[in-house]
């Protein structure tokens, strides 16, 4: 090929390189919150968070990861055991100990894994709508933020 196609191969070229950068919307900063929405009441798993899981199917529950329901899919197909703040603790067998960090409910997977755009896979509970409420999802948030207690 001759400098004078090359050159002007090259000049064409130039005009059809755009430095594009797609529109994906603002930054979802923010959109977790990590801090207790109310540092003066007390959130307690058995009290408040336990009875979240083990709601039968059909009640935005998390009867599936729960082994006394009698259909622990949940269970089988994850490892993610609900059934007690110990088997919780262990996470499943993709999470491990990621499931739940003490103090940090945005770092958390199970919180991701209810909030409506888990970063993988499907929103929990898997056979919803319905999902937990925002109020019932705020009281596992507040939870972790107060360090996740066995209380």
């Amino acid at each position: 090929m001759s400098r004078i196609r090359l050159s002007l191969l090259a000049v064409v070229l130039a005009g059809c390189v755009v430095d594009y950068v797609p529109d994906v919307g603002p930054p979802l900063t923010g959109a977790c919150d990590p801090a207790d929405s109310d540092p003066a009441v007390d959130v307690s798993f058995a009290r408040d968070i336990r009875p979240l899981f083990d709601r039968a199917r059909g009640m935005a529950g998390c009867s599936c990861h729960t082994p006394s329901n009698g259909l622990p899919s949940g269970i089988e197909q994850s490892g993610l055991d609900l059934g007690s703040i110990h088997a919780l603790r262990q996470g499943g067998r993709n999470s491990g100990s990621a499931i739940v960090i003490p103090g940090d409910p945005c770092a958390s997977i199970l919180v991701q894994k209810l909030e409506s755009t888990p970063p993988y896979g499907a929103r929990m509970p898997l056979d919803g709508p319905p999902y937990l409420a925002d109020a019932e999802l705020q009281l596992i948030r507040d939870w972790i933020a107060e360090g996740a207690e066995e209380n």
